[in-house]
């Protein structure tokens, strides 16, 4: 029998293995589920770098019920909503949302797509070609390909740094064996956790479930790689691209892991320090300096680590001096804290952020599984702004000096012009 939680969620587990969670919501007519599996990039060994990606795509090629693209496409506009996936870095996720009338066939969908793909040799030869243009296409993005030169060098050696969308080399070596084994070990009962929110009656939804829970294998595929806790390694990166007018930046500290008590804290700094347009960085960077046109922070957090990250575009010639600012603008938050002002804002532009994030079907689904593969648990809304409005300034600025140790910075520029290459001399606040 499916538990109801305090918060107006069902929570059950299947006799296989997989968690199931479900937010009735009576006061809108749409749906939407998540197929969610535990694994993504950093759960790849070597030889599999891209695989989850890889997955991902070709699922979509064919399946027991839907043995072709053509099939699978007409299947897909049939529902009337939109159904998609991603790859990340420790999740595969299919999901879509629909009206509720239509609930029984988008389980269908999903459910074939995560339990009866082909692996048809002709389709993926053409998906590879598909993946290739992607990566392509990443790599012509500054945006895109500059964080991906942050990852790989400020956790090189371990598995965060491995591309989610692979090599060129590797994605193209693929085929029908590869993806078969890897799919058979990872798409299990115990790795997938299923979400719904909308106008759903659990009951039934936990019917509609039961054909492909009995699919999904209840166990023997191998556990997650278990690595030790990811270490930064602090580096400075000038790579040059002819054909960019600008610059390309991102700086990085280290920041907590999932579950560590410092998050509420790290990510009220974010706020402050590039949040919005009143942060200290806009306000110096853009609005009294005139050195870039966007520049933000942003947080990243994994299982066992995370990053605190600056971003921002320049003319090449303006990098050493907006990276210079930009650091000396972080040694004020630590030296001097932050003000009960920056507190106050920060606070209302995160909660505001939960509270606007939280008000559709398809959002209160995503919330549910990331509360649960992320915290372990799902809070309700009211505990999530509780806890944020118990944060002062103090703890702010402790997690400021806790996380943002320069010796721990890492430094990525794309569009680095001779002459105006970042130096170690710059990155001293």
């Amino acid at each position: 029998m499916p538990v109801a939680a305090p918060d107006s969620y069902i929570r059950h587990v299947s006799p296989q293995g997989t968690e199931i969670l479900v937010e009735p919501l009576p006061h809108v007519r749409s749906c939407a589920v998540g197929f969610w599996v535990r694994r993504g990039s950093c759960h790849e060994a070597a030889h599999e770098e891209g695989l989850a990606h890889f997955i991902e795509h070709t699922v979509f090629k064919g399946t027991e019920l839907f043995p072709d693209p053509e099939a699978m496409s007409a299947a897909t506009d049939c529902l009337g909503g939109s159904v998609d996936a991603f790859t990340g870095k420790e999740v595969a996720c299919f999901y879509g949302k629909v009206l509720a009338e239509q609930l029984p066939d988008l389980v269908k969908l999903l459910g074939d797509l995560v339990t009866t793909p082909i692996f048809d040799g002709e389709e993926l030869a053409r998906e590879r070609g598909v993946i290739l243009e992607e990566i392509a296409q990443s790599e012509d993005q500054p945006d895109d390909w500059v964080s991906e030169l942050f990852y790989s060098r400020y956790w090189e050696g371990g598995p965060l740094a491995h591309p989610i969308l692979g090599n060129r080399d590797q994605v193209a070596s693929y085929g029908a064996a590869e993806s078969r084994a890897f799919f058979s070990n990872t798409y299990t009962a115990p790795n997938v956790l299923i979400t719904a929110a909308g106008a759903i009656d659990p009951e039934a939804f936990l019917e509609l479930l039961q054909p492909i829970l009995e699919k999904l294998p209840k166990g023997g595929g191998e556990p997650a790689p278990r690595f030790p806790p990811q270490q930064v390694s602090p580096f400075l990166l000038n790579q040059r691209r002819k054909e960019l007018q600008q610059t390309s930046l991102i700086l990085g500290f280290p920041a907590p892991p999932h579950r560590h008590p410092d998050r509420m804290a790290t990510g009220l700094l974010g706020h402050v320090l590039g949040g919005g347009m009143s942060s200290r960085l806009f306000m110096e960077l853009r609005e009294r300096r005139g050195l870039c046109y966007s520049v933000g922070s942003y947080l990243t957090h994994y299982a066992d680590t995370g990053a605190l990250q600056i971003s921002a575009g320049c003319a090449p010639n303006h990098a050493r001096d907006l990276v210079q600012r930009t650091l000396a603008e972080c040694a004020k938050i630590m030296d001097k804290g932050v003000s009960e002002d920056e507190l106050d804002r920060a606070k209302l532009q995160s909660a505001t952020s939960l509270v606007f994030s939280l008000e559709s079907s398809n959002s209160r689904m995503f919330n549910l599984a990331n509360q649960s593969l992320q915290q372990g648990q799902v809070r309700s809304t009211d505990q999530l702004l509780a806890e944020l409005q118990a944060v002062t300034c103090e703890q702010v600025q402790a997690a400021a000096k806790r996380w943002m140790d320069p010796a721990k910075l890492g430094v990525a520029m794309l569009g680095a012009r001779r002459g105006s290459e970042l130096r170690p001399s710059d990155l001293v606040a």
